[in-house]
């Protein structure tokens, strides 16, 4: 019987799929014969870069950084919470300061806003607090991902540090592992540079805070600009609106850098941007007041790019104790290595296969030897 072309070319598909599969079984197999004969001596050296470059990003210092704040945000949130009720749209917070204006008659009586202006501003002042809750659990959500994700680089630079003291565990018994003083050097450059990169951390999470105060704060001033130069009400105090909007996020961001530096005082600046940020509204209806308030908000500005400089200063010297003491360490761990490559060839044992059964074996023999 004669087969149709179609036939046989799902025939050969079929041949095919089996060959492929065959090869994919052969290439498996022989990729686990391969894994399962890696020697101990292997496995000490890939566990120990793969622990050198896991740690490289500094995973542990970046979660004591995110933990911190993220305590220090979720405890502002609880007490924002008590006496402010959530915002619901953004524009609400425009929409309402127009309607008290209207309301009151501010637009077309200028000295009638003088006389309210206490009013306006305590109204103001919550709904910038509703702004500001906002921020809060917008950043607790990013917060509350970074953590999660450091943590899993955590638990699985904790894996293999738990590998690789097993793997010593087996083949040295307490006390018995070769040039203790390396260990002990290690361990203190170690420590050296987690110290450092602890405050390197912070110091860059608190320079990204500044830096996005700035933007935030350059963003700003046009929309500032255009609330004194509106042709109607609407367009004035929308833009106040949209300044304000900014500018408390930008003070957010300078309270940021602040909790992540654990400095609680604020400065005098930022004491003065806030009270300018409660009478805004009615400070676009005085020329006077208005050319102050930006005197105050430029000010902010001024104190931003100091504390910016002030961190670089710091920043640059911790990066280099940093970056000097990671060659150090790089170099303790490269002795230590090499004594313990060392050890284990005179030992014989750098052809021994690196699995569980044999750990467990050589573990036993081990302690034997030793008694």
């Amino acid at each position: 019987m004669t087969l149709s072309f179609f036939e046989c070319a799902a025939g050969t598909i079929e041949l095919k799929d089996v060959f492929t599969s065959k090869n994919a079984d052969q290439s498996q197999s022989s990729w686990q014969r391969a894994v399962g004969k890696e020697t101990v001596l292997a496995a000490l050296a890939r566990l120990e870069q793969d622990i050198a470059n896991s740690e490289k990003l500094y995973p542990a210092q970046r979660l004591t950084v995110v933990a911190a704040e993220l305590e220090t945000i979720q405890q502002e949130i609880k007490e924002f919470e008590e006496i402010t009720v959530p915002m619901t749209n953004a524009e609400s917070y425009s929409k309402t300061m127009h309607q008290l204006f209207v309301n009151l008659d501010l637009y077309k009586r200028p000295m009638l806003a003088a006389e309210n202006e206490d009013f306006v501003a305590n109204v103001n002042r919550k709904e910038m607090r509703r702004l500001e809750l906002s921020w809060l659990r917008s950043r607790e959500k990013e917060l509350q991902r970074d953590k999660r994700q450091l943590h899993a680089q955590l638990l699985r630079i904790r894996s293999l540090y738990s590998q690789l003291q097993q793997l010593l565990g087996a083949i040295w018994s307490d006390g018995q592992r070769p040039d203790v003083s390396l260990e002990e050097e290690f361990e203190r450059v170690h420590s050296l540079r987690d110290g450092l990169a602890n405050v390197s951390m912070r110091l860059k999470a608190a320079v990204e805070y500044a830096h996005s105060a700035l933007r935030l704060l350059d963003d700003a001033l046009p929309a500032w600009k255009l609330a004194s130069i509106g042709k109607s009400g609407w367009e004035r105090t929308a833009a106040c609106g949209d300044a304000c909007k900014l500018l408390v996020r930008a003070r957010c961001q300078e309270r940021g850098a602040r909790r992540v530096l654990a400095a609680s005082a604020a400065p005098r600046a930022a004491r003065a941007l806030r009270l300018a940020l409660d009478y805004a509204f009615t400070d676009t209806v005085h020329d006077h007041k208005y050319q102050r308030a930006t005197e105050i908000f430029l000010q902010f500005k001024e104190s931003l790019v100091q504390l910016v400089n002030s961190i670089h200063q710091v920043l640059l010297n911790n990066v280099e104790n940093l970056a000097f003491t990671e060659k150090e360490l790089e170099e303790s761990r490269r002795k230590l290595r090499s004594a313990r490559a060392n050890d284990i060839v005179k030992r014989g044992l750098h052809d021994l296969e690196y699995d569980m059964d044999t750990l467990e074996r050589l573990k036993g023999s081990t302690k034997v030897v030793d008694k």
